[in-house]
């Protein structure tokens, strides 16, 4: 069950880069990422009140809840689709792949729920080696948008903290009801965003993007985030986090498969790179 989970969320994930790009033609970012998760948060509530659950929520959920409002959804989303307005989505996915990393550091020396050992460091490290090589673009980062490196690279280490919190306050309460809250906060803080910064931005309503918009609902935020919190209660926050770094993966694959793309030598060496590095981090090692 739970491998089953996790490769559906980097199989879900890995496809909202491209969904995520399709979203945002014609649609400003803030409100783009607005709209997908008041969709998300309704769908939520629905089954919450459909699967006759409680909204209340345990002290350590309603703090669950407002970390991940806040933070996971209002902050770091805002951040990453802003981000992909300015820097390449693949630059972004390097930027993030750090996340890895910045959550093991967090469980080993801050929340203490971890160790960090020197395979699962050298593990990670790989990994990231291998995003980088899969993503890095041919002109370098000189020609990107610096503070949309900052943006992607602020979100990365705000969803590692935000992952350790869910970690450690979120596996007493409903994982639906938890999550329509969490939606529901981000959505406004979002759509907030919207209303300061992008109040007069031209608006391109499209079959594509509103298409786009509620694929990323339903599967990229219902289904996926449903499935994400069935595994930080099953596994370390460190194994859940390893996710970002296998989804920039399938996205390759899909756009080799579907889009018939072609895969160069990088990128065949930045897949073994991160397998291996996934691998190391991952599997236990022999007494």
């Amino acid at each position: 069950m739970i491998p089953a989970l996790y490769g559906l969320v980097c199989l879900i994930w890995g496809s909202t880069w491209l969904a995520i790009k399709i979203g945002l033609e014609g649609v400003p970012p803030f409100l783009g990422a607005g709209l997908r998760f008041s969709l998300a948060a309704a769908i939520l509530w629905g089954l919450v009140f459909f699967s006759g659950l409680s909204p209340r929520l345990t002290p350590r959920g309603r703090r669950a809840a407002l970390t991940a409002g806040v933070l996971g959804f209002g902050i770091c989303y805002s951040l990453v689709y802003w981000a992909e307005t300015k820097v390449a989505s693949g630059l972004v996915a390097v930027l993030c792949a750090v996340a890895p990393l910045i959550t093991a550091l967090l469980t080993a020396f801050v929340s203490r729920t971890e160790t960090l050992t020197r395979r699962k460091a050298a593990g990670i490290v790989t990994g990231i080696a291998g995003v980088i090589i899969l993503f890095w673009p041919q002109g370098g980062v000189a020609s990107a948008d610096g503070l949309g490196l900052l943006a992607a690279f602020v979100s990365s280490v705000g969803a590692a903290g935000n992952l350790v919190a869910q970690s450690l306050w979120s596996k007493k309460d409903d994982a639906r009801v938890l999550n329509a809250w969490s939606m529901t906060l981000g959505a406004a803080l979002i759509l907030g965003l919207s209303l300061v910064f992008e109040r007069g931005a031209a608006v391109t309503w499209t079959p594509a993007n509103v298409g786009a918009i509620f694929y990323l609902a339903l599967l990229g935020t219902v289904v996926a985030f449903l499935s994400y919190y069935k595994l930080i209660h099953a596994l370390p926050a460190t194994q859940v986090s390893m996710i970002t770094l296998i989804f920039p993966v399938v996205a390759i694959l899909l756009g080799w498969v579907v889009l018939g793309e072609t895969l160069n030598a990088n990128a065949g060496i930045g897949i073994a790179l991160i397998m291996g590095g996934v691998g190391l981090a991952l599997i236990k090692a022999r007494r």
